[in-house]
C-alpha cells in the first residue's frame, strides 16, 4: 500500500558500525537507570535515526566512575547480537572518556572488521561529547544519541505500568518470576522487540491478551494500513494500533479481500472501533525482558468504499479519450509520490507510439482490486495504432485521494510496446547526465545523490544485481582502508587505481560516451585483496555506504570521464561489476544504456 513502508531491517554506515537489524534493544541486565539531575549523562539513550538501531544505558556511581554499556540485536560485526561494555570518566562539563571499552558477541563468535582499522583502534578512547543545549550526545563511532523517548516528549524512566503489572515494583517482581520460568510471566516476554518498535505486533501475546482480558474483544485485526496513525495522535516506537471486527464476520464492501474480508466494521458501515496500545519494557528490556501495557487511547479508522463501476468509467474514460485526441491527457493523472527516479515525470508514450503514430483505440482492464481498506485498483490500459499492428500497454493505480475523489496514479511501471518493455529515460545529478533504460533495469539513489545504481533481474538470475553503477567525484581506497583525496581529473583518477596494490587494472582505452571523451579500464581486485568498503573495486563515494566488498574474481569495466564546467562535480565513473562467468552476459545489458548516456551543461 502507498506510502507504508516497513523497515525490515538496518545496516549501519558509520566507520564502526554496530550494523542492527530492527528496532532498538533495551537491554540492560539490572533494569534502565534512573537519570540523575545531577549527572546530564546518565539515562538510556538511542541513536538519532529514522528507525534507531542501538541502546545506551550510563550510569554515573557515586565516586564519578560512568559506567556504560551499549547494546545491538544483530551486530555486523558478529552477525548476531553484540554487547559493549565499559568503565570511564567525565572530563571537564562535557566529555566521557572510556578508554577500553570491550566489544563482545553475545554467541560467543569473535567480532570481525570487514573494513577500516581494527576494532581495538577504533574503540580506543571512545569519547562522548555531551551538547547541553540539546541533550544529546555525540561520537565519532556512532554519532548522535538521543535520550530514549525524546521525540514523544516522554522518556523511559518516566513511564509507568497499567497492565497485567500496574506499579515498577510489581514488574520488578514479574521480571524475575519470568527469569525464573513461570508461565503465568513468561508470555509478557517476546523474542522480538524490533518488531514492536516499528508498530508491530508480531507473536507478541501481551496484546490479544489485553484486547480479550481488559478490552472484551472477541474479534480485532492488525493491519499495516492502520499501523502509522497521523496526528494529533502521534505513532511512537511501542505504539500499536488494532481494529475491532464485528461479531458478522464478513465485510459487506470488501468480501473477498484475503485481509479485511473477515472484518466488517463496528461503528457504521465504514468506521472502526480502533485502539492504539503503548508498550514498553520498563525493567530488564531486550530479547528476555517483560513488556507492560503503559498506555492505551481509542483513535479513529476509517475504511473508503469501492470505486463504483461510473465512478471508475468516468475517471478512465476522459484520461484515454485526452490520449487518442492528442493533448490533455496530463490534467487526468498524478505521478506516485515516492517514486523521484525521473527528472521530467512524464508517461512515456502519451500520444503516441515510439514510431511517432497516434492512438486509434483505448481501453482499460481491472487486474487488481479494489483493496481493502482504500479501495485502490490496478487498472492495465491499452491503446493501439496502425490498425491494430502496434499495442501499447500501461499499468496505472486508481485510488481516492483524501478528499474522497478518485485520482489516476502512474507508478512507473514499464511501459509495454508490442510486448517489449520501451525505454525510459532518467536523470543523474539534477538532470545533468541523463541515460535510458528498459524494464527489468531501474535507477535507484536511495537519497544519496552522488550515486545511482541501475538494477535488475537478468534472465535466469534469482536475485535483483546492479548492471551499472554511477558515481561522481569517487575517492580513491588507500593502503589501510582510508579514503584518499578526490583526484583533479580522469587521468588523475586512473593512474591511482593502476597504483593500487590490491587492485589489477589495464592501460585505460580511449572511448567516447555522450560526446565526451573517456577511458575504459577493466578492473578486479587481486587475490587476497583487503576487503574495505568499495563500491567499485579500488573506489568509494565520499560518503561510503556499508560495507560492499567485491570477491577477488570480481570484474569491472569502469569508464571515468571529466564532466563539464558548472557540474558541481569534476569527476564521473560509470561501473558494471559483476563476476568474471557473467561478465559477458551483464556488459550485453549494460552497454545499451552507456550507449544512451547524455550530457546537459548549464
Amino acid at each position: 500500500r502507498r506510502n507504508q513502508r516497513v523497515a525490515a531491517g538496518v545496516l549501519g554506515v558509520a566507520v564502526f558500525a554496530l550494523a542492527a537489524i530492527g528496532f532498538v534493544r533495551l537491554l540492560g541486565s539490572e533494569g534502565t537507570p534512573a537519570s540523575d539531575p545531577q549527572s546530564p549523562f546518565a539515562g538510556t539513550w538511542v541513536t538519532d535515526d529514522e528507525d534507531p538501531t542501538r541502546t545506551m544505558i550510563v550510569r554515573v556511581a557515586d565516586d564519578g566512575a560512568v559506567e556504560v554499556t551499549v547494546l545491538d540485536d544483530f551486530a555486523q560485526e558478529c552477525r548476531s547480537p553484540a554487547t559493549m561494555t565499559g568503565t570511564g570518566r567525565v572530563e571537564g562539563d562535557t566529555r566521557l572518556v572510556v578508554p577500553a571499552p570491550a566489544y563482545t558477541c553475545d554467541l560467543g563468535s569473535e567480532p570481525e572488521t570487514p573494513s577500516g582499522p581494527p576494532l581495538a583502534k577504533q574503540l580506543r578512547d571512545w569519547t562522548l561529547v555531551l551538547d547541553p543545549q540539546n541533550d544529546t550526545l555525540s561520537d565519532d563511532v556512532f554519532g548522535v544519541w538521543v535520550r530514549a523517548g525524546a521525540d514523544a516528549g516522554v522518556r523511559l524512566e518516566d513511564l509507568e505500568p497499567v497492565w497485567p503489572q500496574t506499579s515498577l515494583e510489581e514488574v520488578r517482581q514479574a521480571q524475575e518470576l519470568a527469569d525464573a520460568g513461570d508461565p503465568a510471566y513468561t508470555w509478557q516476554v517476546h523474542p522480538e522487540p524490533w518488531q514492536i518498535g516499528q508498530n508491530h505486533p508480531g507473536n507478541t501475546v501481551i496484546f490479544s491478551r489485553f484486547l480479550e482480558e481488559e478490552l472484551g474483544w472477541e474479534d480485532y485485526l492488525w493491519d499495516e494500513a492502520f499501523a502509522h496513525p497521523d496526528d494529533p495522535y502521534g505513532n511512537d516506537a511501542g505504539d500499536v494500533v488494532y481494529l475491532r471486527c464485528a461479531p458478522s464476520g464478513t465485510n459487506p464492501l470488501y468480501p473477498d479481500d484475503p485481509v479485511g474480508g473477515g472484518c466488517a466494521p463496528t461503528l457504521d458501515d465504514l468506521r472502526y472501533e480502533a485502539v492504539q496500545i503503548n508498550v514498553a519494557q520498563l525493567d530488564r528490556q531486550g530479547l528476555r525482558g517483560i513488556w507492560v501495557v503503559t498506555g492505551w487511547r481509542m483513535i479513529p479508522a476509517e475504511q473508503s468504499a469501492p470505486p463504483s463501476d461510473a465512478e471508475i468509467d468516468a475517471s478512465l474514460g476522459a484520461f484515454l479519450q485526452a490520449r487518442i485526441d492528442g493533448e490533455g491527457a496530463e490534467a487526468f493523472v498524478d505521478f506516485a509520490e515516492d517514486d523521484a527516479s525521473t527528472d521530467e515525470r512524464e508517461i512515456p508514450l502519451l500520444y503516441a507510439t515510439s514510431t511517432g503514430v497516434p492512438y486509434e483505440r483505448a481501453e482499460f482492464e481491472i487486474v487488481q482490486g479494489p483493496t481493502w481498506p482504500e479501495g485502490s485498483m490496478r487498472i492495465k490500459v491499452r491503446l493501439s495504432a496502425e490498425k491494430g499492428k502496434t499495442m501499447v500497454e500501461q499499468l496505472f493505480s486508481l485510488e481516492r485521494d483524501r478528499s474522497g475523489s478518485l485520482r489516476l496514479v502512474y507508478d512507473f511501471e514499464p511501459t509495454i510496446e508490442n510486448g517489449e518493455a520501451v525505454p525510459v529515460e532518467y536523470g543523474f545529478l539534477d538532470g545533468l547526465v541523463t541515460f535510458r533504460a528498459a524494464a527489468p533495469f531501474k535507477p535507484s539513489q536511495d537519497g544519496h545523490p552522488d550515486r545511482l545504481a541501475i538494477a535488475g533481474r537478468l534472465p535466469g538470475d534469482d536475485v535483483r544485481r546492479r548492471v551499472l553503477v554511477f558515481m561522481a567525484d569517487p575517492r580513491p581506497i588507500g593502503p589501510d582502508c582510508e579514503q584518499l583525496p578526490a583526484p583533479a581529473d580522469a587521468e588523475a583518477l586512473a593512474r591511482s587505481l593502476r597504483s593500487n596494490p590490491d587492485v589489477q587494472a589495464n592501460a585505460p582505452v580511449a572511448v567516447t560516451i555522450g560526446g565526451i571523451p573517456a577511458l575504459r579500464m577493466d578492473v578486479s581486485l587481486v587475490p587476497g585483496a583487503s576487503l574495505c568498503a568499495w563500491e567499485m573495486p579500488g573506489l568509494s563515494a565520499a560518503t561510503p555506504l556499508e560495507p560492499l566488498p567485491f570477491a577477488p574474481v570480481g570484474l569491472a569495466r569502469i569508464y571515468l570521464l571529466d564532466l563539464p564546467e558548472g557540474s558541481g562535480a569534476r569527476v564521473l565513473a560509470i561501473a558494471t561489476i559483476t563476476d568474471e562467468d557473467s561478465f559477458d552476459a551483464v556488459l550485453e545489458f549494460a552497454e545499451p544504456i552507456v550507449d544512451s548516456i547524455a550530457f546537459h551543461p548549464r
